[in-house]
């Protein structure tokens, strides 16, 4: 599951990419998600078998957005789904390192 992922968001103002970097310690996660030209560490992530899950809040323009990430990998395809405080959105990306 560690590495770094190129994912996309399909929201409804059109689709936007970004990276998710995951690091496993264990059971433990931390890295990374990156879109929009901005950054937000994670860490407390917990990994079960294939799947994982994170929150954070990453800043963006004027405002915050807080989010809740539920995810699998399954080879170098990763899925997710993320719960914001913007809506609720679907997201597919691929292992690129």
């Amino acid at each position: 599951m560690d590495g770094l992922y190129e994912a996309i968001v399909k929201t409804p103002i059109g689709e936007i990419k970004g990276n998710l970097k995951l690091e496993c310690n264990g059971t433990n996660l931390s890295g990374y998600v990156e879109a929009m030209g901005k950054r937000s560490n994670f860490s407390g992530g917990k990994v079960v078998g294939n799947k994982f899950l994170i929150s954070g809040t990453m800043s963006v323009a004027i405002t915050k957005i807080q989010y809740d990430i539920q995810g699998e990998v399954i080879g170098n395809v990763l899925n997710i789904s993320a719960k914001t405080n913007m809506g609720s959105f679907k997201i597919q990306g691929r292992k690129i390192k």
